[in-house]
């Protein structure tokens, strides 16, 4: 195998881990994206909790006043009774009081309730309360998670670049033009083996002429179905390729 298609070999090898590695900072901020998406539907049921509460503490203390009022018109009620002079007047003040009291009653069952389903949604509060406060201590170690792990990759890009300009260094500008071309329009896989007579790339098979010419080993050999740069394998792994 050439230099040449040596270098390309691993031109190849190098733009396809920056390339995983430039998905992967990507998702590494999709995972800090997610978590704050979470923490902001906490944060929204949170505030829809305490409203919930607020709405409760409102109606429990109009119930409240309405309890203290009905309270008072009955104590009323019983001071007139003891000043009435007739059975008649008596029996009526009587009914009304009882209905009064039963009415008290009712409300009395309505406010009990409610204060069951306050406690109740004060407790999904704590609750939810506490889940957020989780979610944002993950959220935290999160951040000095992905900041690190950025940065690691940040370190490796960087080094595969220069190896990346130590290799684009060996060719030719023609050569060079040629694989970046093919790099942007064959989803980074520019160069292929041949094995078998059979191109890597689109699976097609090659001419014996093309056959020839790649064990002459001269010149870049291009496949004629998909255009891109052929070599022959030999079995030989690259040092990229272990990595």
């Amino acid at each position: 195998m050439n230099e040449r298609i040596e270098a390309l070999r691993r031109l190849q090898s190098i733009d396809t881990k920056l390339k995983r590695l430039e998905g992967d900072k990507r998702y590494r901020s999709y995972d800090i994206q997610k978590k704050q998406n979470q923490i902001q539907q906490k944060r929204a049921e949170l505030l829809k909790i305490s409203e919930e509460i607020k709405t409760f503490q409102k109606s429990i203390g109009i119930k409240e006043l309405d309890l203290k009022s009905m309270e008072a018109d009955i104590n009323k009620l019983r001071l007139q009774m003891n000043q009435l002079k007739t059975n008649k007047e008596y029996s009526a003040m009587k009914a009304e009081i009882g209905g009064k009291e039963a009415d008290k009653s009712v409300l009395e069952d309505e406010i009990l309730a409610m204060m069951t389903k306050y406690e109740e949604v004060q407790q999904r509060y704590k609750v939810f309360e506490k889940e957020l406060e989780r979610e944002e201590s993950e959220l935290k170690e999160l951040h000095k998670k992905v900041e690190t792990d950025l940065k690691a990759m940040e370190n490796e890009i960087v080094e595969l670049k220069k190896r990346h300009d130590n290799y684009a260094s060996m060719l030719d500008m023609d050569t060079l033009q040629n694989y970046n071309r093919l790099v942007s329009h064959k989803d980074a896989v520019a160069v292929v083996s041949v094995t078998n007579r059979v191109c890597q790339g689109c699976f097609m098979s090659i001419t014996s002429q093309t056959l020839n010419q790649l064990m002459s080993d001269k010149e870049l050999i291009f496949c004629h179905s998909c255009g891109r740069i052929l070599y022959l394998d030999n079995g030989k792994e690259l040092e990229e390729d272990k990595k």
